[in-house]
């Protein structure tokens, strides 16, 4: 099975040593024939250097008569020996094995310029380069990244004039990708930064992509999780990053092998128009020579780590990788007002994780029950919305092992009237008419009988729960089988579940809700959509207990009540990186009975239980409200629902989240549904010096470096990196796991030389220009001193006595969503 993660390579083709006697396009096509058939895709510069030359020289008579006579520019398109990828099959490739091609956009070009005439003219070149592309069949662009971020807002501007052009657009459609560092060493989230605010700029448009450039050191949890959320369309893997083994072939150290895993779970449903990845690799002929197996080697490699990715994902039981199902996202169901189809049933049933606990849960609860059923008085189990009966014959199941088939009485109860009559058939093909079918909504069964008329219940079992547990009104459902057909010591399967949620960060979901026009007012269920949750914890909002009385009930006269339904939770969350939140997911765990429980939380949650008092002693005993989950292993009956921001809300490192999550129940609109609201605040440390205050905890500013680095070469390079005792700096021997991965090549390059390499602009540096080939593009130390031209003092020169005050202040607020059900609501 294809994985849908594809291979490319960049042929290491020097432009300006071709031949003037041989094509420039049988010089690159003669290079590609010498490696091995088994990658899909080759990576190409749409143009050559002479391209440059042509336009350039335009430019230049341009500003020579524009002093006299001003005029448009006209930039000339590309001619046959402009270009490096050709407009027909060649050498006889035409067949069905011929790689397509990745194009490569100019990458001289000054699109952040503050010369509105250089921003023109790089605008009209990349518009000739994606017509060309067009033609020929390319669908997927890379573009260098800016040089100067000081002008990204130009660059910004420059990308989405250029999405907006109709050639984009066109079926399929284009997409452009920026090709950045995974992340930079001085600053782990600064290239997210980057090209999070490119992708504001040009509002989340679903043909604007990302390229990554693979660390050559360990990538931190937090940058990676993020990243994997975003919509990454190629991974550029540079030979710099590998090893030699024992046997002198190439390798990736085991981070790096993660990583592509992790990318290839994803698989691509990270972007909008496809899921297609693409692992790119470059620079192979720079170190051919030290690795057995030359160039070959390198390319064998991936393919067998790309293989080794798809054994893995299958084993692991992971039923979405082998289906190959695409993202979706769709509204909650409302089986209590709607009647569900046939389909949807099955899609349920195949969930045999879950069935398989309900039938622990169910034989331990009959055990417990054995005692006071006999053939005079038999026990009463009711199946509560029994759909098309897999409870019953679970329960069925339980009751011939235990062999009480006389001593129980089942009844299943179910509103939907195609379900009911699937329940007849299946009562009499297989359970001989045993089970009593009542079709009527349970909210409503014998509420107008006398009370002694009515039947009563020794044990209750339902499915009602939703992705958000109690969203398919499961509380209200039970609370009148509990109101009206039980007894004091009625057993309830499940008995409690609780819901979850958590900030998260989720760009696809952002912009299908964009695309699609749905309301970003209402909750969405996701189903193979990536996010990250930006919070290193999930918060309990509350929780349902069954039976209820006596808990979240006031006792009224004749066991009359009214039900706490509504519920509302003021839940804080810290947040240690700087980010975006699109909104809240939402979880839920279930005890079905003793120690019988599922969970949809992710693996390895952190959870902070709601406070009350029960929840009080019990901390006192375990001393702490914090407690592990794990989601239940190949259930997957829920996906998560996620509650949307109606704008993304940005934050700094080390926020704080304030967020409001309401459950209204309203008997006199009839309806039930969810609010929710965010505030953001940072914690400030100010010093009361004067009139001038201090912070510490404010944004760091960011800049190009521009010195010349300080070591020549790359060994020197990695010597220096390597041996610096930081916590962004790794002694990569000490990553070595196995003897395989001995021997490392000493030839590392940065995240920056890698994407330089991909777009020449190493070999572009010109005379003169200082080189940043070894020097992060970001220069993030801290200034400890306040500028001199406001002539503040600095904080090492304040006294160490000076009194401090700690401040709270907001940063950000969102408004109130869905207030009083007007999107979302569920009728009673």
């Amino acid at each position: 099975m294809h994985s849908n993660v594809f291979v490319g390579v960049k042929p290491g083709f020097n432009y300006k040593q071709h031949s003037k006697k041989q094509h420039f396009l049988e010089n690159v096509s003669s290079h590609a024939a010498g490696l091995p058939s088994n990658y899909d895709y080759v990576l190409l510069p749409i143009t050559t250097p002479r391209y440059k030359e042509v336009v350039g020289q335009v430019f230049k008579e341009f500003q020579k008569q524009s002093k006299q006579n001003w005029r448009p520019l006209q930039v000339p398109e590309p001619q046959l020996q402009d270009i490096c990828i050709p407009p027909f099959n060649v050498n006889n490739l035409d067949n069905d094995d011929t790689p397509s091609y990745i194009g490569l956009l100019s990458s001289w070009l000054e699109l952040e310029s503050r010369d509105s005439i250089v921003r023109d003219l790089g605008l009209k070149v990349l518009l000739n380069e994606c017509r060309y592309a067009r033609f020929v069949g390319i669908n997927k662009l890379i573009l260098a990244p800016p040089r100067d971020l000081s002008n990204l807002q130009l660059y910004g501007q420059m990308i989405y004039r250029l999405l907006q052009n109709p050639i984009i657009f066109a079926a399929p459609a284009l997409t452009i990708s920026i090709s950045l560092p995974l992340y930079e060493d001085s600053d782990p989230l600064a290239t997210w930064e980057l090209w999070n605010t490119v992708r504001k700029l040009c509002e989340y448009h679903p043909s604007l992509t990302i390229s990554l450039a693979l660390p050559r050191t360990r990538t931190p949890s937090y940058v990676l999780n993020r990243w994997l959320a975003e919509p990454v369309s190629c991974l550029l893997v540079s030979s710099s990053i590998f090893a030699s083994n024992q046997y002198d072939y190439p390798v990736l150290h085991k981070f790096n092998q993660s990583l592509i895993l992790k990318f290839q779970k994803v698989n691509g449903d990270s972007q909008i128009l496809g899921n297609e990845l693409c692992v790119i690799l470059h620079g192979m002929e720079k170190y051919a020579n030290d690795v057995k197996g030359g160039e070959s080697a390198y390319l064998e490699y991936i393919n067998y780590l790309l293989k080794k990715g798809d054994k893995v994902l299958n084993s692991n039981g992971n039923r979405q990788f082998l289906l190959q199902e695409e993202s979706r996202i769709m509204p909650p169901l409302k089986p209590h007002s709607d009647n569900l189809s046939n389909s949807t049933y099955l899609t349920f049933e195949k969930d045999l994780v879950k069935y398989d606990l309900y039938e622990s849960a169910i034989l331990e609860a009959l055990q417990d029950l054995a005692p006071r059923a006999s053939a005079k008085r038999p026990l009463v189990v009711l199946v509560a919305g029994a759909g098309r009966g897999p409870l019953v014959d679970r329960t069925f199941k339980i009751l011939s092992m235990l062999f009480m088939d006389s001593k129980v009485s089942i009844i299943a109860i179910e509103k939907n009237p195609q379900a009911y009559l699937y329940l007849q058939k299946r009562n009499f093909d297989y359970w001989d008419n045993r089970v009593k079918l009542v079709k009527e909504d349970m909210t409503k069964w014998q509420i107008n009988e006398p009370s002694e008329r009515r039947i009563q219940v020794d044990l209750c079992i339902s499915e009602l729960l939703g992705s958000f547990g109690c969203n398919e009104l499961s509380p209200e459902c039970l609370w009148s089988i509990e109101k009206y057909h039980s007894h004091n010591d009625t057993i309830f399967i499940p008995r409690s579940y609780s819901s979850y949620i958590a900030p998260i960060s989720s760009p696809l979901f952002y912009q299908k809700l964009l695309q699609t026009n749905c309301s970003l007012e209402a909750p969405w269920i996701v189903h193979r959509v990536p996010y990250c949750i930006l919070s290193s914890r999930v918060n309990e909002v509350w929780r349902f207990e069954h039976p209820m009385s006596g808990k979240d009930v006031d006792q009224e006269e004749n066991y009359g009540s009214t039900v706490k339904f509504s519920q509302s939770s003021l839940n804080e969350f810290k947040i240690k990186h700087r980010g975006e939140i699109h909104g809240f997911i939402g979880f839920f765990s279930a005890n079905l009975y003793n120690n019988i429980f599922l969970s949809t939380l992710p693996n390895d949650s952190t959870v902070r239980l709601k406070f009350n008092e029960e929840r009080l002693m019990h901390a006192r005993q375990d001393e702490s409200l914090i407690k592990k989950w794990n989601h239940t292993p190949n259930m997957n009956s829920w996906s998560p629902i996620i509650f949307p921001l109606k704008q993304p809300m940005s934050f700094v490192d080390d926020s704080e989240l304030s967020v409001l999550m309401s459950r209204i129940h309203s008997d006199t609109e009839q309806k039930i549904w969810y609010e929710w609201s965010l505030e953001s605040f940072i914690y400030l440390m100010l010093s009361n010096y004067g009139s001038a205050a201090t912070a510490t905890s404010m944004t760091i500013p960011r800049s190009i470096a521009t010195e010349e680095s300080k070591t020549s070469g790359r060994n020197q390079h990695y010597l220096a990196t390597a041996n610096q005792n930081s916590d962004n700096q790794i002694d990569l021997d000490q990553d070595i796991e196995n003897e395989e991965e001995q021997g490392f090549l000493s030839n590392l390059e940065t995240g920056w030389q890698s994407v330089q390499d991909i777009h020449g602009l190493s070999e572009a540096v010109r005379p003169g220009r200082l080189s940043s080939v070894n020097k992060p593009m970001f220069d993030l130390k801290t200034a400890r001193a306040l500028d001199s031209s406001n002539e503040s003092p600095r904080h090492e020169d304040l006294e160490e006595d000076a009194p401090e005050i700690h401040v709270r202040v907001k940063t950000g607020v969102s408004t109130l969503h869905n207030v009083c059900g007007r999107v979302f609501s569920l009728p009673l």
